[in-house]
């Protein structure tokens, strides 16, 4: 089962319509993931190899967030 990919910061208006949903919550925890990836390899990966990496945290973090 795919792991639901929510925003991050949601926002309502007072009849309870979203609007402004920004970032989703998978983009939020790979960027979050990129920049640890960044401060401890340096210059060691290329930027595709990253993000890809980055994003397999991002899913596995989803996956755990889901299976509580």
């Amino acid at each position: 089962m795919k792991p639901r990919n929510e925003f991050a910061f949601p926002q309502l208006e007072r009849d309870i319509k979203w609007w402004g949903h920004g970032m989703t919550l998978r983009d939020y925890m790979a960027g979050k993931s990129l920049n640890a990836l960044i401060i401890s390899s340096g210059v060691l990966l290329r930027p595709e190899q990253a993000a890809k990496i980055a994003y397999t945290y991002a899913d596995a973090m989803l996956a755990e967030r889901e299976a509580k």
